[in-house]
């Protein structure tokens, strides 16, 4: 599947990408949540064994099956502008962060493709914080994002970089260059 009107925001964790999300919601576009957040609110609530304390391979596997399935789900409106919080490329970075084998991740990320526009957040340690499911120090979030990048250009996207400016500016040059490219 190749879905040019899906686009994605990735980076390191903590770059700001949540709160973009949540002003790009209020200029009406229609954003999907990570993947990785998502399960690791599930996974907990039920105490499960899906986090990556426990199990990384189950957490990473769950991933998967939860961002095939928003992919799928969103592909009902093939024409409406779709922004994803994290694609299926960035599944081969956690995989990797977690030394599983990478080649389902890879399997997926090439039969489920996005927009060949992907924003990137660099880490910005000013913004950086932890939380319940944000575990990494900066330097690791950051280094996970910068792996983040290398892949998506391996795999032949074009990486445009968010600048480090305030969130609504952030906001106003994703808004933009999502009219320009849809």
């Amino acid at each position: 599947m190749n879905q040019r009107n899906y686009f994605i925001l990735t980076g390191a964790m903590g770059g700001g990408k949540s709160t973009i999300i949540k002003l790009l919601e209020k200029m009406d576009i229609n954003c999907i949540s990570e993947p990785a957040r998502i399960v690791l609110y599930e996974q907990r609530l039920i105490s499960a064994p899906g986090v990556p304390e426990h199990d990384p391979n189950l957490f990473t596997q769950l991933m998967l099956s939860r961002a095939t399935i928003l992919y799928k789900n969103n592909a009902v409106e093939r024409s409406q502008l779709q922004v994803f919080d994290r694609g299926i490329p960035d599944l081969i970075a956690y995989a990797e962060l977690f030394n599983l084998e990478t080649n389902i991740y890879y399997n997926a990320a090439e039969a489920y493709r996005y927009n060949p526009n992907v924003f990137f957040f660099k880490g910005w340690e000013g913004i950086y914080t932890t939380d319940d499911e944000r575990k990494m120090t900066y330097q690791q979030a950051n280094e996970f994002g910068e792996r983040v990048a290398e892949i998506y250009k391996i795999l032949g996207y074009n990486i445009i970089e968010v600048p480090r400016v305030s969130a609504e500016e952030r906001a106003a040059f994703i808004y933009q260059k999502l009219h320009e490219m849809s």
